[in-house]
């Protein structure tokens, strides 16, 4: 009696020890990701990027995998049939490459073999879920130089135009010669959420956010470039850091997972409304062409003195917010919630001091 019970209970676990051992090959198995932080990959030869970073790569004259047009991007590594691995891991007593039926391989490549012929076969790269060991410097303020001084007129006299009948509208905002080089309206809504200050309390609960500016749309939001597309455009040979010094634009750093949130003070601000779309982004963005690195920058949101600069005409709704807050708050009733410009999630905080105006 007891072995009609006990022979399925070992025919269960033999399936599932097959399922999970059996079946996957030894050639499948990674050896883990790989790290620059390894002092055989930041030292001696190969502290030099170049060492392993060719460019241009095949994906400038052939076609790419990603169906791109051909450009001398930094798609895949290790270049030139991986002599960059192999001149380390294809020797010794015991090669990395050959051992484990191949389990080195299986570090790049999806099928862990010595082949993965027109580019099938490798793994993507970032890879959402794996920590980022580099961050990328880019100095605001030198580009902002550099643009304004490519701004200059000159002397010479030409015929002028002066367009009597023109106007622009919403659809066709003007081009400003700054930020909206590299930073595009969004095509589709990123993930957002709100900026909470830093230890603060909320007076608060918060409540569902309504109205006809809520929630944002794509074009509340501006991209930023996610390749070396827009970089190399200028950088890949004539302007340095040219596009073989990698070190000129990424630095080594503490392991971090990359967040794709966009988070904000203002989730009801829309730069394509008619107001915003016609105004220089630098009108706003006072602080972050001044700034060499805005990792390092404390308040890199827009100040309310910039809001101020345009709204003080119409500054009546938000005179009228503070009253309301400081009236409920000396009522002792729950906190009013200050959502002309804010959501809840931002609106039941303390008032802060820069929201003071005279």
């Amino acid at each position: 009696m007891k072995n009609r019970f006990r022979l399925p209970v070992v025919g269960l676990i033999a399936t599932i020890f097959a399922v999970c051992v059996l079946t996957e090959s030894k050639a499948q198995k990674r050896f883990g990701f790989f790290s620059h932080s390894t002092p055989a990959h930041k030292q001696g030869k190969f502290k030099d990027c170049s060492a392993c970073h060719i460019l241009p790569t095949a994906n400038w004259k052939s076609p790419r995998r990603d169906k791109q047009e051909p450009f001398p991007d930094v798609i895949s590594f290790p270049y030139e049939k991986h002599r960059t691995c192999n001149g380390c891991h294809s020797s010794g007593a015991k090669p990395d490459i050959y051992s484990n039926g191949g389990a080195f391989c299986g570090s790049c490549h999806v099928v862990a073999s010595m082949r993965a012929t027109g580019g099938r076969g490798v793994l993507p790269f970032p890879v959402k879920s794996r920590p980022r060991q580099f961050t990328t410097f880019f100095p605001h303020n030198v580009h902002q130089d550099i643009i304004a001084s490519n701004n200059k007129k000159t002397g010479v006299a030409v015929a002028h135009f002066v367009p009597v009948s023109f106007a622009r509208t919403l659809d066709d905002p003007p081009q400003f010669t700054n930020c909206a080089i590299c930073h595009k309206t969004r095509n589709e809504l990123p993930k957002f959420a709100a900026l909470i200050p830093a230890g603060m309390k909320p007076l608060s609960d918060a409540v569902t956010d309504t109205g006809p500016n809520f929630p944002p749309t794509a074009g509340y939001f501006k991209d930023k470039p996610n390749s070396h597309a827009s970089c190399f455009t200028c950088h890949f040979q004539g302007t340095k850091p040219v596009g073989t010094d990698c070190a000129g634009c990424h630095k080594l750093t503490t392991p971090y997972l990359k967040s794709v949130v966009v988070k904000r003070f203002s989730l009801k601000f829309d730069h394509q409304q008619e107001d915003h779309a016609s105004v220089d982004c630098m009108t706003c963005h006072i602080r972050i062409p001044q700034n060499a690195d805005l990792k390092t920058l404390v308040g890199a949101e827009v100040p309310f003195v910039a809001c101020m600069s345009c709204h003080t005409p119409h500054a009546n709704d938000f005179a009228k917010e503070l009253d309301n807050r400081e009236q409920s708050v000396a009522d002792k009733k729950p906190a009013f919630q200050c959502i002309h410009c804010h959501t809840s999630a931002i609106g039941r905080f303390p008032v802060p001091p820069s929201h003071r105006y005279p």
